[in-house]
This record gives structure tokens, sequence and C-alpha cells, in this order.
């Protein structure tokens, strides 16, 4: 007994530096994982700082005043709508196609687009597509307009920036 007790305090030592090394490596560990987060973090900081620099110089600065919101979209839709109702035409469905972002800066919404299926003449519906490309909101174009008897199905494209160029 007394032999184990003499060996177990030889050992303990040894056990309590490597328990000690194990502790200061640890904490080294950690030490260096919060260093190199508080440098991504900065990191980030300074993209966020820089994006907004970009943003502030871009030429849709002026736009960005005025920037459409979703439900600002869901507004156009409706006039669309009641323009198409006023040219006696029935609007079958509506959705929302596709919400797309810019190339150059993908924090804004690019333009949108809206599939309508109307019934009606196609003088109508000429009409009706004429004064949705005129309204003051500005930014609505037809993308495509298939007409068959009494009907149309129609794709508009809402830009939420005016293109510089429709090509």
């Amino acid at each position: 007994m007394i032999k184990t007790k003499e060996s177990l305090r030889r050992q303990f030592p040894k056990l309590g530096y490597s328990a000690l090394i194990a502790l200061v490596i640890l904490l080294c560990l950690i030490g260096g994982t919060l260093v190199l987060r508080r440098q991504e973090v900065g990191a980030l900081r300074q993209e966020i700082k820089h994006r907004e620099g970009i943003i502030l110089q871009n030429p849709a600065k002026e736009a960005a005043s005025d920037l459409w919101l979703m439900d600002d979209l869901l507004l156009v839709m409706d006039e669309c709508i009641r323009i198409f109702r006023e040219e006696n035409l029935a609007v079958r469905s509506y959705h929302l196609e596709g919400i797309f972002e810019g190339e150059v800066n993908p924090s804004f919404l690019y333009f949108a687009l809206i599939r309508l299926q109307v019934q009606g003449t196609w003088s109508g519906i000429e009409r009706g597509l004429t004064r949705i490309e005129g309204m003051s909101e500005g930014g609505i174009y037809v993308e495509e307009a298939v007409l068959e008897k009494n009907e149309g199905k129609i794709l508009l494209k809402i830009f939420f920036f005016e293109p510089d160029n429709l090509s």
C-alpha cells in the first residue's frame, strides 16, 4: 500500500504538469481562434464600408431615394390589372415569375417578371399594353406577348431601376 501511495505521489506532479500544459495549449487555441474571428469581423466591416462607398458613387443613387419595394411591385401589378380591366379585358391569371438582382450590385433588385393571362380583343390588349408601358412609374416593358384568338399571354418586365440600355 505504501509503495502504491508513493508511486501515485510521483505520478501526480507529472499529471499536474501535463494538465497545466494541456490547459495552456487549449487556451492558446481558443485565443488564436478569437483573434482570427476578430480579423474576419474587421474584414467584413471593411467590405461593408467599401460596398457602401460603391453604392453612394453609383449613378443609380438618384433613384435610390425612391427605390421600389416589394409592396410597390404589388401596387404596380394591381395598376396593370386595373388598366386591362378598363380596356374591357378579363385578367384570367397573373403571377410573379421571378425577381432578379443586378450583376454589379446584387444588394439591389434589378427587375421582376410578371406573367399575365388576359382574355379579350387584340386591340384591347394592344391598348392596355401601350398604356402600361406609358405609366408614369416607368420601367415597365413588354417582354413577351403571345396573342391567340380572343386572349393573350403576356410577360411584363418591371425594372426597379431604369435601364441604361435595353439592348
